[in-house]
């Protein structure tokens, strides 16, 4: 028989039928489900053994987020999306809130995060069929809820790799919330080929967090003010990422990622540079930041 040049027989041969799809479906929603139960108890078995026969250096983040908490009820963590793979068992006892994609592995990552004691929003960028935007949601959580730290990957999930997107600045400014910074590296890892070149961090290794803030956007700034300050949050978090690497690995760079006129600013021995008079400065925040009740 002769081959049909009719564009739609084709695309219906193709086209595989009805209940092979809904067998596929089904199957991929069991692999999830098991993936969901056994990933997230394979993670926490693994990532304690790497903090049991580490060596652990969390200068100041433990006294500058819970300080902002503490004193405002609320706080925004920014950290690079490049610790994705350790951020929910490093962080655990902040008991912080976060984003987690809509996507079927996202489901994975939640489950993972809940059992490091995260509350998990659903949402944030994707293909366009799953895309949700919780921005909305976020700030009235953390207005409505007592002692939320957000803990947000500020260049993710898709990049470009550290850049920062405005969405943590938008929550600080519409909740009066401190913004601190945060930097978290392993000595020894294995890097991911990703976009964001997730690091796993491996046995017997030394880690190393550094931790920068508060810091504030007044509820009233315009969008030049706002853009102003990202660029600068940007810049500091790029100061810490090279920070860490010098006391880490004495690696001064250039570093993968950096804009290429970058150069450091921060004076020896000095963790941030303020953009505002009450930026770095916790006993003393502006007038409008919310207080704890």
């Amino acid at each position: 028989m002769p081959a049909t040049s009719d564009p739609r027989v084709r695309d219906h041969a193709r086209k595989p039928p009805r209940l092979v799809k809904r067998v596929r479906r089904r199957l991929a929603a069991l692999l999830i489900g098991l993936a969901a139960i056994v990933l997230p108890r394979l993670y926490l078995a693994y990532m304690w053994l790497v903090r049991v026969t580490s060596n652990e250096d969390g200068r100041r983040l433990d006294e500058v987020l819970f300080g902002a908490v503490d004193r405002h009820d609320r706080a925004v963590a920014a950290l690079w999306h490049e610790e994705v793979f350790s951020v929910a068992y490093n962080y655990r006892h902040f008991h912080g809130h976060t984003l987690a994609s809509v996507s079927d592995f996202g489901e994975v990552i939640s489950e993972m995060l809940r059992r490091c004691n995260f509350v998990v929003f659903r949402g944030g960028s994707g293909s366009k069929s799953r895309r949700r935007d919780v921005l909305a949601d976020l700030i009235e959580h953390m207005e409505t809820t007592p002692r939320v730290i957000y803990g947000l990957t500020v260049d993710g999930s898709q990049g470009p790799v550290y850049r920062m997107k405005p969405g943590a600045v938008a929550i600080a400014k519409a909740c009066r919330a401190p913004i601190v910074l945060v930097r978290t590296r392993y000595a020894r890892g294995l890097t991911l080929p990703t976009w964001d070149r997730t690091q796993i961090p491996l046995l017997f290794n030394r880690r190393l967090t550094l931790a920068s803030g508060p810091y504030w956007i007044a509820p009233d700034a315009d969008a030049a003010a706002t853009e102003a300050f990202r660029r600068h949050l940007e810049n500091e978090l790029l100061e810490l990422t090279a920070r860490v690497a010098v006391e880490l690995d004495g690696d001064a760079g250039p570093y993968r990622g950096f804009p290429p006129e970058w150069t450091p600013r921060w004076a020896p021995g000095r963790l941030g540079v303020p953009h505002g008079p009450h930026d770095l400065r916790p006993d003393q925040p502006p007038s409008w930041a919310n207080r704890k009740s």
